[in-house]
């Protein structure tokens, strides 16, 4: 999370010198926007994975509690917090507030979600950075959420009819997997190129995991999960599902 390391504090201040301190903020101050804490979960494969049984406002609720907990900040000098999303309802709005109290962080803070597609979490970022730049707050968290097995993949919601008659707003119904199609017919990159890409990416994440790069970042988080009877047993994860062994040639077996 960020911290702004100034003097001024808009909320207890008339409209009028709130305006004055932001129009200064932006003409710069020397000022510093400080990232003094930051922490993640594993990431675990969607649908049966070791949190496929586990709700995205326990994963929020935990990162949120454990990114105080390593600097000893105290919950209720938190300003605001912006949480990244896509696949939930309303951004995940209403997930996030609880998360939020679940953390122990009080009502009194103030919270809300964005949704802009993949770059959601950096846009957290950057939307907290400027809000501290601006002076609208001194303390504030950016964070992210997702949880692909519990989100409906491919539900745009209503879309008008008058969208089929516009070739640009119709493109906006196309899914990531045909874009990224029309992306490598642009410029060339053929299948052999991207598997050959896909390995090296492959073995350099597993290489780091096995290094132990990403350790002091992840919060292990304490779980259940259920197998096909509905029997649940305890589990901690700790450790990213994504990177394990894998060879060229079983790359080349996948299906386009």
């Amino acid at each position: 999370f960020f911290v702004h390391c100034g003097t001024n504090h808009t909320l207890n201040m008339s409209a009028a010198k709130r305006l004055s301190t932001i129009e200064s903020s932006l003409r710069g101050t020397g000022e510093d926007i400080v990232i003094v804490s930051g922490c993640r979960t594993a990431i675990a494969r969607a649908g049966r994975g070791g949190f496929k049984d586990t709700g995205p406002v326990d994963l929020l609720a935990t990162v949120l509690k454990e990114v105080l907990a390593r600097v000893s900040f105290p919950a209720n000098k938190v300003d605001d917090i912006v949480v990244g999303n896509v696949l939930l309802p309303g951004a995940g709005a209403l997930q996030a507030r609880m998360a939020m109290l679940l953390a122990g962080i009080p009502e009194e803070s103030s919270i809300y979600t964005i949704n802009r597609q993949c770059s959601s979490g950096l846009q957290a970022i950057a939307t907290v950075a400027g809000a501290l730049v601006s002076g609208q707050i001194t303390v504030g968290i950016a964070a992210g959420v997702e949880s692909m097995t519990n989100g409906k993949m491919g539900d745009n919601g209503p879309i008008s009819q008058s969208v089929f008659s516009h070739e640009k707003a119709k493109q906006c119904t196309l899914p990531m997997g045909i874009t990224s199609e029309n992306v490598a017919s642009r410029y060339g990159i053929g299948r052999p190129e991207q598997d050959q890409f896909a390995l090296a990416s492959y073995q350099k994440a597993l290489a780091a995991v096995q290094a132990g790069k990403f350790t002091a970042e992840i919060v292990p988080v304490v779980t259940v999960v259920k197998d096909k009877d509905g029997s649940a047993k305890a589990v901690t994860i700790a450790t990213d599902e994504g990177p394990r062994p894998t060879t060229l040639e079983s790359l080349t077996k996948l299906k386009p």
